[in-house]
């Protein structure tokens, strides 16, 4: 693997000497001698033959800038995959039943507020469609963390859901040569499908310098989402907890620049994820990720995993992330870190079916729901 360092000495030696051939070049004035037409001949050759090597180190910097990973924090148990991951709380009361608990497609399907079967025949594998009840109640959940938020301060976001594939490399959650591997592309027209709304929401201030008095700046965002998931298999490939669509409501936040701070913040936004799974009644534990479960631009990450009764397990369902830096140097946005956090997805609402179901088939709503459905 190539030294980023090594890289870097090697573009500003070159741009150094572009800039010498530069200001040679600038001192020919008034009428050159034919020798010094030949002179300034050469030169410009000699430039041009420069420049052509400095575009090719500044090049090969940014695609390893891009290839980089950010530095986990000290505390982050060593690991190598979801496997290692560190339990550091469970919440709640894994609910008894008297009969033996469905899943939520086997729920859904019955009550028809879920069709998988007519969404493949439509779209193909891994989609779905909510119905009737199951569509307001998604809906009703969307509203009830999008409210929340901007009680607390949040700014709320509807963002657009294709951005320029540019923009989606310096997010870093691939190479950038990768793209077309883990998400959905529209070549043509140079624009890719978002995996959240993280991926268009911070870089609004793509390039900006942002005022340290608006710190910390907090957004709530709703929008649809969109992943291949290529490679999962088995139960995740059922009903709908792990679709190539879906709808989230998120926050991203941009802090001060600063590890103690922004960890706080992750903190923050920590509480909020647990406030609103509380709010639901649903059991969970808090997963401290391990390194090899990091996505690239994070410094730290924490999973909640809900209980799900038809599979009898925990699942997650949201994610909470530092991503320091890394994706504000990416993308020009300067003097903050830039953090991310799932409020509600469709996974809650999956999660509501089967904590809520009872003997009949039918399955109860929430309390904190009622009002909006």
């Amino acid at each position: 693997m190539v030294d980023i360092n090594v890289l870097k000495a090697d573009y500003l030696k070159i741009l150094r000497e572009v800039e010498q051939l530069r200001a040679v070049k600038n001192q020919i004035k008034g009428k050159p001698t034919a020798e010094e037409l030949a002179k300034a001949k050469k030169l410009k050759e000699e430039l041009k033959a420069k420049e052509k090597l400095l575009k090719t180190a500044e090049t090969a910097c940014q695609q390893a800038i891009l290839g980089e990973r950010n530095t986990p924090a000290p505390d982050v148990p060593a690991g190598e995959n979801d496997k290692d991951n560190v339990v550091i709380k469970t919440v709640g009361e894994i609910p008894k039943f008297d009969f033996t608990p469905k899943d939520h497609l086997a729920i859904g399907e019955s009550l028809d507020i879920i069709d998988v079967k007519k969404a493949g025949v439509i779209s193909g594998t891994r989609f779905g469609y909510f119905k009737g009840l199951g569509a307001e109640l998604e809906l009703a959940l969307m509203y009830y963390a999008f409210h929340k938020l901007t009680k607390l301060g949040f700014i709320g976001m509807i963002p657009p859901a294709l951005i320029k594939t540019d923009i989606e490399a310096k997010m870093g959650y691939t190479t950038g040569k990768d793209l077309g591997g883990d998400y959905y592309l529209l070549p043509e027209d140079n624009l890719a499908l978002i995996a959240s709304s993280e991926h268009s929401v911070v870089p609004y201030h793509v390039g900006e310098t942002i005022d340290s008095k608006k710190l910390p700046l907090k957004y709530v965002n709703f929008s649809a989402c969109f992943r291949r998931e290529a490679g999962t298999y088995g139960q995740d490939t059922r009903g709908l907890f792990r679709v190539h669509q879906f709808n989230k409501v998120e926050m991203n936040v941009f802090t001060a620049p600063d590890d103690k701070i922004s960890d706080e913040m992750c903190q923050e936004l920590l509480a909020i994820q647990e406030g609103i799974i509380t709010d639901l009644g649903l059991p969970y534990q808090v997963v401290k990720n391990c390194t090899g479960d990091l996505p690239r631009p994070n410094r730290r990450m924490y999973d909640i995993n809900a209980w799900f009764p038809g599979q009898n397990r925990y699942r997650e369902i949201t994610s909470c992330s530092n991503c320091t830096d890394y994706q504000a140097k990416r993308l020009g946005i300067k003097n903050v870190h830039i953090l991310n956090a799932t409020a509600v997805s469709d996974r809650f609402v999956l999660a509501i079916i089967e904590n809520y179901q009872k003997a009949d088939g039918t399955f109860e709503i929430p309390k904190i729901l009622l009002p909006l459905l």
